[in-house]
């Protein structure tokens, strides 16, 4: 009998090194005016870029995000947001109106709903973000049964963020 020859090893060929990054001006073209655009495309782009992470996890290097959640966080007011989110959450509907935002806050509220409506990809981003706050809604519900936690969740700067994403995303009725 004739032994079979050993079986060849292929390895596969090394992956190509990541091509450096653009300039960010350069990454992807500017798709309005002024400086939530730029905010919303740059939260945009580290949502691409970044593995998909629980809401109450704070990755590293998010500095961008927490700009645009600081930057929304000041277009709610506080204790507007407060007094919606106890009466929302008692069962009170249409409740959240453009009264609730400072008057950029409804300029952002436009063009973030005009945003969702036009662009998939932002559609998506925004969709991931809401469906996974309240994911971390629900389950500080499941153990804290007086609201208070779910209450310091909404009215942070990252609850207001969720606030007008969802709000112009047609989801809080």
């Amino acid at each position: 009998m004739v032994n079979p020859a050993p079986a060849a090893v292929v390895t596969p060929p090394p992956a190509p090194a990541p091509a450096p990054a653009a300039p960010v001006e350069q990454r992807e073209p500017r798709r309005g005016n002024g400086w939530m655009s730029e905010l919303l495309a740059r939260a945009s782009r580290d949502e691409q870029e970044a593995a998909p992470e629980p809401v109450q996890a704070a990755p590293a290097g998010t500095s961008s995000l927490d700009t645009l959640n600081s930057d929304i966080g000041r277009m709610i007011e506080h204790d507007a947001a407060s007094d919606v989110w106890d009466r929302y959450r008692r069962g009170e509907r249409g409740v959240f109106t453009r009264r609730l935002y400072t008057l950029q806050g409804q300029q952002a509220y436009e063009e973030i709903r005009r945003r969702y409506r036009r662009d998939a990809d932002f559609r998506e981003t925004v969709d991931r973000y809401v469906d996974q706050f309240e994911g971390l809604i629900a389950e500080v519900d499941r153990s804290d049964r007086t609201g208070a936690m779910a209450k310091t969740y909404l009215t942070a700067d990252t609850g207001k963020v969720y606030t007008i994403l969802a709000h112009a995303a047609g989801r809080l009725g």
